[in-house]
């Protein structure tokens, strides 16, 4: 029998979001304040936050004002351009540093809100889309149940299918039944059984009615099964 794998050889844990802020955080730290403006637009792309967009072109107006003000107080203009240039400069520095630290978490969620997908789709774009396609699905099973099973709502086990992203517990096969949320392989053999000794199930109500199903399966069988 081959050897299971221990705790040691599993995926680490992810890291969490915050995590991904360490590196900035130590740029803002390290540049002394002349990188702070970078930070913020590095943060204001990834969120896609124009607010800290706002906040990044700031602190580089201080940067700025801080550069021409040391050049202007090694002339003999004035000695108040080399009393006040240190501060655009503490401020760009210390007080981004401190602002960093108080949006960091809104920066890690927001962040996490707007990673893409393999197809390069927004992540919660991508999920309104799927309930959407699903709500579709179901409205065409039915307005139109026959147009429905032609092109195959509910049926990713067919090649060729335009599933919907439903599952059809009437006709779907056991494997495909194991997609829907709470249906273990036990389960759907279940399913399929019932399928044929009593015949088909009208909701997700009866099919967890029928198999004494936990209740709270009921929503999710709901938002993902079709009864076609």
């Amino acid at each position: 029998m081959p050897s299971q794998p221990g705790p040691a050889a599993r995926r680490p844990a992810p890291k969490g979001p915050r995590a991904n802020l360490v590196p900035l955080i130590i740029m803002a730290a390290a540049g002394a304040g002349l990188l702070t403006w970078a930070v913020f637009l590095i943060l204001g792309r990834s969120a896609q936050r124009r607010a800290w967009l706002v906040w990044s072109a700031v602190y580089a107006a201080l940067i700025v004002a801080f550069c021409v003000l040391e050049a202007a107080s090694g002339s003999s203009v004035t000695d108040l351009a080399a009393n006040i240039a240190p501060i655009p400069w503490v401020i760009a520095w210390f007080g981004g540093i401190v602002h960093l630290a108080v949006i960091s978490r809104d920066a890690a969620r927001r962040i996490q809100q707007v990673q893409r997908v393999a197809d390069g789709t927004p992540v919660l774009v991508a999920a309104r889309e799927r309930i959407k396609e699903r709500q579709e699905g179901r409205r065409l099973a039915v307005k139109d149940p026959v147009l429905a099973r032609e092109v195959g709502v509910g049926r990713p086990d067919l090649p060729g299918a335009e599933d919907y992203g439903l599952i059809d517990v009437n006709h779907a096969a056991p494997g495909a039944l194991c997609q829907l949320p709470g249906i273990t392989p036990q389960i759907a053999e279940r399913i399929e059984q019932t399928r044929q000794s009593v015949g088909l199930f009208t909701s997700a109500e009866d099919l967890c009615v029928t198999l004494q199903l936990p209740p709270n399966l009921t929503d999710d069988l709901r938002e993902h099964a079709v009864f076609l």
